[in-house]
């Protein structure tokens, strides 16, 4: 058993210590521990192959180049051990208090089994206290040599990433593969952090970094110095818990301490690209990057193999729908079936060809909707409701510098008194249903969609 060195040692009746067990798991995870025992030094272990890799260090890793240290490689420590704080008591192997001095995550330039294997690795740390590269170096029996090499760029691998989208479903998959959270009505964001700056980027690489100040210090707070690319969603939360994309419009102009930032992916950390691991290691990371949220950084939660009941949940509560994930999947930057989104309503994006406007509303009685189709914008009807005063303003100031004489969809819908309008502004749409015709009917206007490419919008019931 790769853990009875470490069970033998201690007798579990008296020390509060972790049972030693051994645990599968990818994550790249450090910690430092201060032992005052008999003597003080400092234990460094490194999670690998679901333990912890450890070694006493009397000294404690050094800064500086010229001097070497010396760690004593001992028995490994089961991962539970990573937040282990407490007396071990007297009498006892080990006796005496263990604190967590650092931890955070580390990487190797070159394989850490192969190093272990000839004696011979270098590790990159990246914690709240120390930021660096130490080469170990096997001198004899368990005794090793720890030398200081310098500080380590924290640099995200990518600049941009083109994110994975969910395909319409009817069907809510089943199995313990597959994970269920709640779909989001926001501004779908990618958030690329490093070096203490940030960037909001959108599903169409548009930055946004400035329309969403209020979330920056939060995140770079969250973040620590670790360079890292999240995925989620920018939302507002009206009275009643649900996301309101109009509201989220309106905080954007008046009230941006509404905002909130719901992170359901990450995509890198510390200089490491993540796409290729499976969904559920990456879950993992992202919950233990963000053990600090706050209340306007939020961790999207989720449930695994419950998909019906999840559904029959969310809409309970009135909620858009869900969003089915396969566990085992990697981060694919295209439309797949890996993710599924299940709506408890319809609703979606369409682009505006035109308008009408009335007697009564002479600035705007309604818009005139389409959808692409091998380039072509197709209509599909029109709505007259969703609308308030100032939203009518706004889009109408909007629709004088578009303007067009010709009808943009295909097939001339001959409406009359139509105003014709270039097709590039994209809206969002709830609606009861799509008739054969492929005409909406009951659609209400939610908001302006100035995130996505009206050459993107197609139609997705």
């Amino acid at each position: 058993m790769r853990l009875k060195d470490y069970n033998t040692k201690r007798n579990f009746a008296k020390t509060t210590e972790p049972k030693g067990t051994v645990k599968n798991s990818k994550q790249k995870r450090f910690v430092i521990q201060l032992h005052n025992a008999s003597h003080l030094h400092y234990d460094f272990r490194l999670e690998h192959n679901g333990v912890l890799l450890s070694w006493a260090i009397p000294k404690g890793l050094s800064k500086d180049k010229k001097i070497k240290r010396l760690a004593i490689m001992v028995e490994d420590h089961p991962i539970s051990y990573i937040n282990f704080q407490g007396t071990i008591p007297k009498g006892e192997y080990g006796a005496g208090t263990v604190e967590v001095w650092d931890k955070g995550v580390y990487s190797c330039p070159t394989s850490l089994k192969n190093g272990l294997k000839n004696g011979n690795f270098k590790v990159d740390l990246k914690g709240e206290k120390i930021n660096g590269r130490w080469a170990f170096i096997k001198i004899e029996n368990n005794n090793w040599l720890v030398i200081y090499e310098g500080k380590v760029a924290n640099k995200n691998p990518f600049k941009q990433v083109d994110v994975e989208l969910a395909t319409l479903s009817n069907k809510i998959p089943t199995g313990k593969d597959w994970a269920f959270e709640i779909k989001y009505d926001g501004y779908r964001i990618v958030c690329f952090i490093e070096d203490k700056s940030l960037r909001f980027i959108t599903r169409n690489n548009i930055n946004y970094t400035k329309k969403f100040p209020s979330l920056k210090n939060d995140l770079l707070s969250i973040s620590n110095g670790k360079s890292m690319v999240l995925d989620g969603e920018v939302v507002v939360f009206n009275e009643s818990g649900k996301t309101d994309f109009g509201a989220l419009q309106e905080a954007i102009k008046f009230d941006e301490n509404k905002i909130c930032y719901v992170v359901f992916d990450i995509l890198a950390l510390n200089g490491e690209d993540l796409r290729e691991k499976p969904l559920k290691e990456r879950k993992e990371i992202l919950k233990d990057v963000l053990n600090n949220s706050s209340k306007t950084i939020i961790l999207s939660d989720y449930i695994i193999g419950k998909g019906k009941e999840c559904y029959n949940a969310v809409k309970k509560l009135g909620l858009e729908g869900i969003v089915a994930k396969k566990l085992n999947s990697a981060y694919i930057g295209k439309r797949t079936e890996d993710w599924l989104k299940i709506k408890c309503y319809l609703k979606q994006e369409f682009v505006i060809g035109g308008y009408q406007t009335s007697e009564n509303n002479e600035k705007l009685s309604a818009i005139l909707l389409g959808y692409y189709n091998n380039n072509k914008l197709y209509y599909v009807g029109k709505t007259g409701t969703g609308f308030s005063e100032k939203t009518k303003e706004e889009l109408n100031k909007k629709f004088k510098n578009l303007i067009i004489k010709k009808c943009p969809f295909e097939k001339n819908t001959e409406l009359k008194k139509s105003i014709w309008v270039k097709p590039e502004l994209v809206c969002e749409i709830q609606f009861a249903e799509l008739t054969k015709q492929n005409i909406l009917r009951q659609a209400s206007f939610l908001g302006l969609r100035e995130d996505k490419n009206a050459k993107s919008v197609i139609l997705e019931v």
